[in-house]
């Protein structure tokens, strides 16, 4: 009788310690050891066949799983952009009209957030903003011939040691990207 209340015992014993682990594994193995989703940063894993743009200028370029798009904003009138050729801006000294970010999202939006009249169905994580680095806007003759509306043609970018930070100040740096004839000049909606 003694025997099987001491089995009984060992056998809780082990079933307890059993439980304690998994619950300690299971702990330990959902703790992100400091780091969030939010506190990501950009990879500049982009996907050529992400590409677009829109615009008098936008272009965008995001990673396969668009997660994280990279875009830029550049108001023609106020750089000064050739109707055909290329001009190259220093994002140190802010120039106006440009602007270059990454958008981190939660999950990559059903519809695309950029170049579109629909709104985004996810919630955008943080965004990176350039503050130094060379970029180079190339715009392409406009096709010949009469069309109705704004007038489309091609463009491209490229950018050069542009150094991104964060709201919390952290720096990440892309050595080179490129966004290679997208066609613009369009509006969505």
């Amino acid at each position: 009788m003694v025997v099987v209340n001491e089995e009984n015992h060992v056998m809780r014993l082990q079933s307890m310690i059993v439980m304690l682990l998994v619950v300690g594994l299971l702990a330990v193995c959902s703790c992100n050891h400091g780091t969030t989703n939010a506190d990501r940063s950009p990879t500049f894993a982009y996907a050529k066949e992400t590409e677009g743009g829109c615009g008098d200028v936008f272009f965008h370029k995001g990673t396969a799983d668009q997660r994280e798009v990279m875009w830029i904003s550049a108001d023609k009138k106020k750089l000064k952009l050739p109707e055909e050729g290329s001009k190259t801006f220093d994002l140190a000294e802010s120039p106006d009209g440009l602007q270059v970010a990454i958008d981190l999202w939660e999950a990559a939006p059903r519809f695309s957030a950029y170049c579109n009249d629909i709104g985004p169905d996810t919630k955008k994580q943080a965004t990176w903003k350039a503050i130094d680095g060379r970029v180079t806007i190339t715009v392409h003759a406009p096709p010949d011939g009469p069309s109705p509306g704004p007038k489309r043609y091609k463009a491209g970018v490229k950018l050069e040691g542009v150094v991104f930070e964060n709201d919390k100040g952290k720096h990440v740096t892309l050595p080179e990207e490129a966004i290679t004839e997208v066609e613009v000049g369009w509006y969505a909606g």
